[in-house]
């Protein structure tokens, strides 16, 4: 991988990161990974108590990395510090436990080229369970995207409110749009990012997608997303806002004031006898994880192996 050369990059990675010493350094390394290296990488330590500034440190002796410390404001205080530092074409967003595949940058941004008046490139991820270092069948948005991604900006926004936030969080936005719709808003934290998307669609800006999984999202205990009640009050409060805040037509603002804030809630245990549990777990395990993680992500991450 060459150095940055350009004086100014074409992308601005964001990474926001709390307590995420054990996950800092691979998301970094899935970054300098890339198949393009016009980049800048900035994290920002949003006030942690672990050592998340000591892992990244290694790292500041590439140019293209910055770090900066701030006190504990929350992942859109975070993602907000970087945005208005960053000096790149577009701002790529990457939560500091998750990761890319080495073409993130080259798909996402050639999607953007293609796309002039688009504002928003996005695409889905895999999905790994840290614990057991498998990755699922599933992706993260296979129970919320609407059959077909709508082109006009006004029915992708009403598709985001009756389908949900179907733009996986690792997304790319042409920096200059933030100078029109603003920074990603405060006090609906777990939700912020819907928040956003919403607020670009309603001012008419595009979105385009890239239709194969570009990134792995990394579920383990005690994330926000974890919590279903929290994440319910946050989604309910980003309704509210457009409900009550956004210039949208009557009819959006009463879709927004009655659909339901969570529409997929975790499923229920399902209770097994104790005598089935182990071949029980073992087809669960089967039938949700691949034996192998698929090709792609074998090659970028070797270390994801079946346990």
């Amino acid at each position: 991988m060459t150095s940055q050369t350009k004086s100014s990059p074409t992308f601005s990675v964001v990474v926001p990161a709390y307590n995420a010493a054990p996950t800092i350094g691979a998301a970094i390394e899935s970054v300098l990974a890339q198949t393009r290296d016009d980049f800048e990488i900035i994290v920002v330590d949003d006030g942690s108590t672990d050592d998340t500034a000591a892992r990244v440190e290694p790292y500041l002796r590439d140019q293209r990395v910055r770090l900066i410390v701030q006190p504990n404001g929350g992942q859109a205080s975070a993602r907000n510090a970087a945005i208005a530092t960053a000096s790149g074409e577009y701002a790529s967003l990457l939560d500091s436990d998750d990761l890319w595949l080495p073409h993130y940058l080259d798909l996402m941004g050639g999607r953007l080229d293609d796309a002039p008046l688009a504002a928003v490139a996005y695409t889905d991820a895999g999905v790994l369970d840290d614990r057991t270092r498998r990755v699922a069948r599933t992706t993260v948005l296979t129970p919320w995207h609407p059959p077909a991604v709508p082109t006009d900006p006004a029915a992708f926004f009403r598709a985001l409110l009756e389908f949900g936030n179907f733009v996986f969080v690792g997304a790319t936005i042409r920096r200059a749009v933030f100078d029109d719709v603003g920074l990603f808003r405060l006090g609906v934290e777990g939700s912020e990012d819907y928040e956003m998307w919403l607020r670009i669609a309603a001012r008419g800006y595009g979105f385009v997608r890239v239709d194969s999984p570009l990134a792995i999202y990394r579920r383990s205990p005690g994330q926000w997303t974890s919590d279903p009640g929290a994440t319910e009050r946050s989604g309910s409060e980003v309704l509210r806002i457009v409900a009550e805040e956004y210039d949208v037509p009557d009819d959006l603002r009463q879709l927004a004031r009655h659909v339901p804030a969570m529409r997929f809630p975790p499923r229920r245990p399902r209770r097994v006898p104790r005598l089935l549990r182990p071949p029980y777990d073992a087809l669960s395990r089967v039938r949700h994880f691949y034996l192998r993680p698929p090709k792609e992500v074998r090659e970028a991450f070797p270390d994801l192996r079946s346990r």
